[in-house]
């Protein structure tokens, strides 16, 4: 094998390593959620939130959407570790 199929090799692994990794954080994203029902978007210095107990309905659709978008960011990533 030469020195440029064993690059294009070690690339595909860790292409394939980080996508592991990244369905792995989803899926923990998504086992983490259940209970939780207060939504947060933060900058790192700040955020904003949606509480529960103030939006109850409005929370609940936000999870749902949120976890309905992770949920295909998981089945892209796995089209996409199956292609390689």
């Amino acid at each position: 094998m030469d020195e440029k199929t064993l690059q294009y090799m070690g690339e595909r692994v860790d292409k394939a390593h980080a996508i592991k990794k990244k369905i792995a954080e989803l899926n923990e994203f998504i086992q983490h959620s259940e209970g939780k029902d207060t939504i947060r978007l933060s900058d790192g210095g700040g955020y904003v939130q949606l509480v529960s107990y103030n939006f109850d309905r409005l929370s609940a659709r936000a999870k749902v959407a949120v976890l309905k978008e992770v949920e295909e960011e998981i089945k892209l990533l796995e089209q996409e570790f199956a292609q390689l």
